[in-house]
């Protein structure tokens, strides 16, 4: 109703009861619009008073406030609050600090800690590389061995076929050899056996020389 009688000429009541008339105009009013017309009248009147007792109420109340403001300002109870909460919120501002220089101290140590991390880090980085960098040249080296290995394996088939060559030559020359020597020795063996045979024939002839000599010896005795 307090916003019906706010509302003014836009309320819901004057506008049903506007577009009513204004509908039908030759028809009377009825008693249900009279009786809410009245009542939206007395409703307007305790609306005002309940509203003037609301505003008392607010001023009293108002009133009380400031009495009881001044009396705690006249005893000092506010500058004492007002200390206490000045002197928690300097302490809660130093605690802030505290832990604010406590978290940038363990900021920097981390900070200390993370830059001795990467200082290591690149540290082990540049051993790594001179790592690689050395099994790179150590490769290198091992290729150019493995191609002079593998130049010198050459090499050496070429030295073992020469060699096997030669043992073949030696082979055939020795097979020659012992036969050549078989061939010398059955000649020195039938030298020997031909030098035996003129030995005993010399034997023989010298002893039918000496028979003989001896024969014209008696023969030539008689003669004397």
């Amino acid at each position: 109703m307090l916003i019906e009688l706010m509302a003014g000429e836009n309320n819901i009541i004057s506008r049903v009861f506007g577009n009513t008339r204004r509908l039908q105009p030759g028809k009377p009013v009825t008693k249900a619009q009279a009786a809410a017309a009245l009542t939206s009248g007395r409703m307007k009147e305790a609306v005002h008073e309940e509203l003037n007792k609301l505003e008392a109420e607010n001023q009293a109340h108002l009133s009380l406030i400031a009495e009881i403001m001044e009396e705690l300002i006249s005893r000092g109870d506010i500058q004492q609050q007002w200390e206490q909460k000045m002197k928690k919120e300097q302490e809660r501002a130093l605690e802030v600090d505290n832990n604010l220089q406590h978290v940038l101290h363990e900021h920097a140590n981390e900070r200390t800690d993370r830059e001795e991390e990467l200082a290591d880090l690149l540290k082990e980085r540049a051993a790594l590389e001179c790592q690689n960098q050395e099994l790179i040249n150590l490769r290198s080296e091992i290729d150019g061995m493995y191609d002079r290995l593998a130049t010198e394996n050459e090499e050496v088939m070429a030295d073992q076929q020469t060699l096997e060559n030669l043992m073949s030559d030696m082979t055939s020359k020795h097979q020659a050899v012992n036969e050549a020597k078989s061939y010398l020795e059955a000649e020195k063996e039938a030298l020997t056996m031909l030098r035996t045979w003129v030995e005993d024939e010399a034997g023989r002839v010298h002893e039918r020389a000496e028979t003989l000599e001896k024969a014209l010896r008696r023969w030539r005795i008689p003669e004397d």
